[in-house]
């Protein structure tokens, strides 16, 4: 809580001051966005169930900031980011098209983001989040905004990092040091999504052969993305999905909760990354024990 409190009291009087649009077709999603948004001091909210409701409301109310859903009914939360932006090519502008848009997503894949980001998204929330992630979030996208561009392919915020022919030594170095920690953010998400999918997986009646496949590729892409990262503890986590997945696939006797404990544990190993090593360790070595304890039993039946 230290840290929402650190970040909050930093940016307590532009958050306090932005009216927020949020724009989620689940009414247990406002809810909670809602009781977040109001924790963070933040208590100027408009929802929206439908996008064609929160273009509406663009229209007639003075919106600082979007927060949509990327999954909805009708039109998503890409089509009302484009709309928002294409609305800078009408001769009369009915609402600002440059307003920061946060995106909420429990899809992982890499195609999804790429869809957001070329929508003109400013920046990604995932499912389940957290009130520092909405804070970090919202801080970046109401205080840390980028240039922003109109071209004939692209509407949005300058995705582009600078390069400064001067820069040298220390400095590209640490130039370097931010295009790696911009490359984490975005595994961490495509990690995140993943691991959220695994959860929505083991709560199906029963697993069937098609999500065994599933698992199996989110288990290997996870291990890819970790390795790229250079994480060794959420590549070994990976990897005990994938020798759980193996062995009891192939008795024919998959079990959603290990599938879930893996789910969770990505999670919490992501929040965990770089603040408690001690604690990071004993999620992955209690995900190896349960492992060899599951398959042992069976071997012993």
């Amino acid at each position: 809580m230290s840290s929402v409190r650190k970040l909050t009291e930093s940016s307590a009087q532009d958050f306090a001051n932005k009216r927020i649009l949020l724009v989620d077709d689940h009414t247990h999603v406002r809810t909670i966005f809602t009781s977040i948004l109001n924790g963070l001091g933040m208590f100027r909210l408009s929802t929206a169930d439908r996008a064609d409701r929160a273009l509406s409301t663009l229209q007639t109310e003075p919106i600082d900031l979007v927060i949509t859903d990327f999954n909805m009914p009708g039109l998503s939360g890409i089509g009302l980011a484009q709309r928002i932006r294409q609305e800078i090519r009408s001769k009369n502008p009915r609402f600002n098209p440059s307003i920061p848009i946060i995106m909420i997503t429990s899809f992982g894949t890499k195609k999804c983001l790429i869809a957001a980001r070329d929508a003109g998204v400013d920046e990604f929330l995932a499912k389940p989040f957290t009130t520092l992630g909405v804070a970090e979030r919202i801080d970046s996208a109401v205080n840390l905004q980028r240039p922003f561009i109109v071209s004939d392919n692209y509407i949005g915020p300058c995705r582009r990092r600078k390069v400064d022919p001067i820069l040298s030594g220390l400095k590209r170095r640490e130039a370097d040091r931010i295009a790696v920690m911009n490359d984490f953010d975005l595994e961490r998400n495509l990690m995140q999504g993943d691991a959220q999918i695994l959860i929505d997986i083991a709560g199906y009646e029963a697993i069937e052969e098609t999500s065994t496949e599933a698992i199996t590729r989110i288990g290997e892409i996870t291990a890819a993305r970790a390795h790229k990262i250079r994480d060794g503890l959420l590549e070994r986590a990976a990897m005990s999905l994938l020798k759980y997945v193996a062995l009891a696939a192939a008795q024919d006797n998959l079990e959603a909760d290990m599938v879930e404990m893996h789910g969770y544990a990505v999670k919490q190993l992501l929040d965990l990354a770089g603040k408690d090593l001690n604690l990071s360790n004993q999620v992955v070595d209690s995900l190896e024990r349960a492992v060899a304890k599951r398959t042992r039993v069976r071997d012993v039946a």
